[in-house]
């Protein structure tokens, strides 16, 4: 039995029920903001960690895995306080300061990236989890189902930080082109994009990424380590335009973990224009032979057996800790 703990704000409120498993949502958010938002944020922590001490107590879990951010600290806070074997997923190719020190009290801590087991201790790369459907969904399926007409350019950002991408792609996009673009916008942004090109299809928020992945011959996006891997999954070939303000200007060292491997281009955000922007995306639509040889060299970077491995880790140490 698998059981989620988030915030009632966040993502996972929708998607884990969805995907049929409990979730147990909890009056959380950051610690950002003036001394007086701080301090409530930190009493809503306290008070989420109590409450997940007594889930835990409850439910008897072998494992429990934190992925980051500030919905899972009371979760892996209260497993360590009643002894149960607890597990960090660092995702990023730089650790934050946080994770660096929560990880000296991991049973271990998995990471995405290679190059960040350097800075964690007990630290073992697994890569990033990533759903079976990135893997499995075929192109003609994907562009039967869409309704595409190919050659298709497939642009998402994420939902924060993505403004100057999606203002910038909408009106590159806009006037006639001979290819489909499918610009996912996130649901902040979408009310200000528009486009008259009938041939440019500019999305809200999908649900199903991978058929948008398998139909596209070329992507851009954000460097988060998920969206990543998600596209290394599907082998696409990519430009990718890290958010410049991420903690540790973390995107910019996940972006170049792939394009040193000439896996992606690089293109900075301070770069980007409706000008810019066409101009690249045309230029790989242009060079088949440069594109596919990026998309190989992407899809050899997937990692389809992470999230096996990280399911085995926190079974084996149940089994451990439990005696069997």
């Amino acid at each position: 039995m698998v059981e989620f703990v988030g915030s009632e704000s966040g993502i996972e409120r929708d998607l884990v029920p969805r995907a049929g498993y409990t979730l147990h949502a909890l009056p959380l958010r950051g610690l950002a903001g003036n001394p007086i938002s701080q301090a409530s944020a930190a009493l809503l922590a306290l008070k989420a960690t109590a409450r997940c001490r007594r889930i835990i107590q409850r439910t008897a879990p072998s494992a429990v895995l934190g992925v980051g951010g500030y919905a899972s600290a009371p979760a892996v806070v209260a497993a360590r306080t009643v002894g149960v074997p607890t597990f960090l997923h660092e995702q990023n190719s730089v650790p934050g300061r946080v994770n660096r020190l929560a990880s000296r009290f991991m049973t271990e801590t998995l990471v995405t990236f290679p190059e960040a087991e350097a800075s964690l201790r007990r630290a073992v790369w697994v890569g990033m989890p990533t759903r079976a459907e990135v893997f499995d969904t075929s192109r003609e399926e994907a562009i039967r189902d869409l309704g595409l007409e190919p050659p298709v350019v497939l642009i998402f950002g994420g939902s924060g930080g993505a403004l100057r991408l999606n203002l910038a792609a909408a009106k590159a996009f806009a006037g006639t082109t001979p290819y489909t673009v499918a610009q996912i916008s996130g649901r902040r942004d979408f009310a200000r994009l528009s486009t008259d090109n009938p041939r440019h299809r500019i999305l809200e928020y999908v649900d199903d990424i991978w058929r948008y992945l398998a139909a596209a011959d070329l992507v851009v996006s954000r460097a988060g380590a998920g969206s990543l891997f998600d596209i290394a999954a599907a082998g696409r070939a990519a430009i990718l335009i890290p958010f410049p303000y991420a903690t540790g200007d973390h995107q910019l060292h996940n972006a170049r973990y792939f394009t040193e491997r000439g896996a992606a281009e690089l293109m900075l955000d301070s770069e980007v224009s409706a000008q810019t922007l066409r101009e690249r995306v045309e230029d790989l639509l242009r060079d088949d032979e440069r594109r596919e040889r990026i998309a190989g060299r992407m899809g050899a970077l997937a990692t389809p057996g992470a999230a096996a491995e990280v399911a085995e880790r926190l079974l084996r140490a149940g089994e451990r800790e439990s005696g069997s």
